[in-house]
């Protein structure tokens, strides 16, 4: 495989456009590399809507500034768009050719998406073999989502001075950014929290087998936390900073609680998954289960999971496979860089 000097992950997000710029210095086995940067910058309000870029050279400026800003000097990029605009799916085939396991992927996208085929990019990835009735099978993921959308993001990196390496969806960064050292029989769960939406991933080893996106994000728990406090218009730092200090003791009454029954319809979902693939695959518990994205730093919240599902809950540090988190970034805010990390990872090793 090609191995890159250096790459940066772009993740263009609702409330943040977060990027992570690795070297290609001290990779291992896993890929990866060295974090040079890591920096964060608002998104421009009414920019983007439901994970579609509005506005192309409004994001481009901010990202622009933000790279000029963190002295950035690596020029391939790698971005993703979520799972609000992509179509993600895994089916089983039986044991075909290549072009035939692309026609078939075809019918699918056809078949779910509400677009014209030639309105559409699509790719597949054939995650493995498997057996039904005594016939051999083969799992392949479905990716795909409308060309102009995908066109978009590119076009934010080149407006920015970038050069659009590959566009793909978040939900792969993620495992890249947490399952990299995993083998294939370590079975990593991982509750991605954005802002306004949550990926649920379960990824055996490095291959994902469970992929869904929920509409419930930090927007959510910091509407119920603000709800509880009968405040409203309050900043998210505040209310952030009220968080905490309930977590430390010193808060309003029950502010956690508002928390854990907010939580309540996520945890749901959750369960579903994993109860999904403990009856496709094989029924066990995931050896780790892992929250990312910016609400993995709320406090009470990976607490708040780990009761809720009876296992441990624990945020996942995408640096920590990277010689540790870079300077100036706290511990705490790591989880939040997943999907960067992970883009950065696929673009150092990507041709």
């Amino acid at each position: 495989m090609a191995r890159h000097r250096g790459a940066i992950g772009v993740d263009i997000g609702s409330a943040a456009i977060k990027i992570v710029e690795l070297s290609g210095d001290g990779q291992t086995a896993e890929g990866g590399g060295t974090v040079r940067t890591a920096v964060s910058a608002s998104t421009p309000p009414g920019t983007l809507d439901e994970g579609q870029i509005k506005d192309v050279p409004a994001v481009g400026r901010t990202l622009r500034e933000l790279i000029q800003g963190a002295g950035v000097r690596t020029r391939r990029a790698a971005a993703a768009v979520n799972g609000q605009v992509a179509l993600m799916r895994e089916v089983r085939m039986p044991q075909l050719p290549p072009d035939e396991i692309r026609q078939a992927a075809r019918f699918e996208v056809e078949r779910y998406l509400p677009y014209p085929i030639a309105e559409v990019t699509f790719d597949t990835v054939v995650l493995g073999e498997s057996k039904e009735n005594g016939n051999s099978r083969v799992d392949v993921l479905i990716v795909a989502a409308r060309t102009d959308v995908l066109r978009r993001h590119a076009a934010v990196l080149q407006a920015a001075g970038l050069e659009p390496v590959v566009v793909e969806v978040e939900p792969l960064a993620v495992v890249r950014a947490v399952a990299s050292a995993a083998t294939s029989e370590q079975v990593t769960a991982c509750i991605h929290l954005g802002s306004s939406v949550t990926m649920i991933l379960v990824a055996e080893g490095q291959v994902p087998r469970v992929i869904r996106t929920v509409a419930f994000g930090t927007t959510h728990l910091l509407e119920a936390a603000a709800s509880h406090l009968g405040t409203t218009g309050e900043a998210p730092d505040v209310l952030r900073a009220r968080l905490t200090e309930a977590a430390n003791g010193d808060g309003a009454p029950g502010l956690l609680d508002a928390i854990d029954n907010s939580l309540s319809s996520l945890v749901t979902e959750i369960r579903r998954s994993l109860e999904y693939y403990g009856s496709r695959y094989r029924a066990v518990v995931p050896d780790r289960v892992m929250v990312t994205g910016g609400g993995a730093a709320l406090p009470g919240v990976a607490a708040s999971l780990t009761g809720a599902l009876d296992m441990p809950v624990a945020c996942g540090d995408p640096f920590t496979d990277l010689g540790g988190s870079p300077q100036g970034v706290s511990p705490d805010a790591g989880p939040a860089y997943a999907v960067a990390a992970g883009l950065a990872r696929r673009g150092v090793d990507e041709p």
